[in-house]
């Protein structure tokens, strides 16, 4: 079933659950290149074969029929890997792998062998979302569930909080619910779209970095943690991710 949201088009047929995959693959995408800005990065708008062609990196003509439209999540030319992002549950693993195999098949096959592609690792964080004082904070956390795999899960807080600090505090998240879901759904994948679209900055403030995203009248704003923004990137000290088994809930598409 379709989902409503001010500005979408009413002939629009995609179900809600596209709105929150596509938030968290803007998100993540976004905060990747944030994390690296001075990395050759190529989204998943671009293909294998534009971004082979583009850079004069190997050679596009030995990509397979099939593989030259292919456009992975995350291609970081600089670093030589490839991520995929999936949501988290066994389904988005396996998922996942696979399609991880079969870009690094293709891109190795028609580049040198010194310039050989491999999944990504060490890529974690989270951002909270408010909506309104007083409300549920939103939590969309993503880790590297295994090399080349970026999953992600949405949560909400235990409790009402005015703010997102006294929410990241609290340190109690629950499973957001389907009605949760399907009522503000649509509002967090239209608040994100935008914020992503406009390439808004990102503003210091109290050692934390956030990002304020007007949301048809109200505003919703993105807290992250100075501490895990930090760290994303990096193995020293960072916790392993739990097993997908303990994250599966309402599936997110990706």
């Amino acid at each position: 079933m379709g989902y409503k949201v001010p500005g979408r088009s009413p002939s629009s047929k995609a179900p809600w659950e596209f709105f929150l995959g596509n938030a968290a693959h803007r998100l993540i995408a976004y905060m990747y290149k944030v994390k690296h800005p001075d990395r050759e990065v190529y989204y998943n708008k671009e293909t294998l074969f534009g971004i082979l062609s583009n850079l004069d990196m190997g050679e596009p003509s030995r990509l397979l029929p099939n593989e030259r439209n292919l456009r992975p999540d995350v291609t970081d030319v600089t670093a030589l890997s490839v991520f995929e992002i999936k949501p988290w549950n066994e389904q988005g693993l396996r998922e996942g792998r696979q399609e991880v195999q079969i870009y690094l098949a293709a891109l190795n096959r028609a580049v040198e062998p010194e310039m050989s592609f491999s999944g990504g690792t060490n890529f974690q964080g989270e951002t909270l979302i408010r909506f309104a004082q007083g409300q549920y904070i939103w939590r969309l956390e993503w880790q590297t569930s295994e090399a080349g795999v970026l999953q992600y899960k949405w949560t909400r807080s235990q409790q009402r909080f005015a703010s997102e600090v006294a929410a990241y505090e609290d340190g109690q998240w629950v499973e957001l619910t389907e009605q949760e879901l399907r009522q503000f759904g649509g509002w967090v994948g239209q608040a994100v779209d935008g914020m992503v679209s406009r390439r808004e900055r990102l503003a210091t403030f109290s050692g934390a970095i956030g990002i304020v995203i007007d949301v048809a009248g109200t505003v919703a704003t993105g807290f992250f943690s100075g501490a895990l923004f930090s760290r994303m990137g990096s193995g020293d000290g960072a916790q392993q991710p739990p097993h997908p088994r303990k994250w599966e809930g309402h599936p997110v598409p990706r």
